[in-house]
């Protein structure tokens, strides 16, 4: 037989610890609502796809300009191409990323080229048992730019950035082609 009120603080803390289990459950249930009631077999909803922001024919006009002058200037680099990417260099969607694979050890020529602003800086990257090796190009956009840079067998990576995140969309572009010598 228990002391007095022993059966009871039994039964509370029976009840306390059975509380805490069925709250701890129940705060791992999560519920989602999206908002919308679920389409039925009968009838489906088909909502529209948000839109993308419309770009301004104006400066699709320039950037589509720009894009052939930049892809002359490229096309003067001499050798096959081991790696080449153009992209906007401001506005929405700007900058680019494209590796590549380094099958021969060496020198390679790296082209750069920008259209629409005044510089552009790619990054070109790769990996090597010392660390990654980074070259940065500020291209000044006045002209073409050419030079060599000893690339090791491997991944190879080229990134146009945008140095001012904020500015205005204008058409700009830049780019960058790898060659072999």
């Amino acid at each position: 037989m228990s002391g007095p009120g022993g059966t009871k603080t039994v039964r509370v803390a029976a009840g306390l610890i059975v509380g805490m289990l069925m709250a701890g459950g129940v705060a791992a249930c999560a519920y989602e609502d999206d908002g919308d009631p679920r389409p039925t077999a009968a009838g489906q909803s088909h909502r529209p796809a948000p839109a993308a922001p419309t770009k301004d024919p104006g400066v699709l006009g320039v950037e589509a300009s720009n894009y052939a002058e930049l892809h002359k200037r490229l096309a003067e680099a001499p050798g096959s191409a081991l790696l080449s990417d153009s992209g906007p260099a401001d506005g929405p969607g700007v900058g680019f990323t494209k590796a590549a694979t380094v099958t021969v050890a060496g020198p390679h020529t790296v082209t750069a080229a920008c259209v629409g602003i005044p510089h552009a800086q790619i990054y070109l990257s790769q990996n090597s048992p010392a660390g990654t090796e980074h070259t940065v190009l500020d291209v000044d956009c006045s002209r073409t730019q050419s030079q060599v840079v000893q690339l090791q067998k491997g991944y190879v990576s080229a990134q146009l950035t945008r140095p001012d995140p904020t500015g205005a969309w204008t058409g700009a572009v830049a780019g960058i082609k790898v060659t072999g010598r």
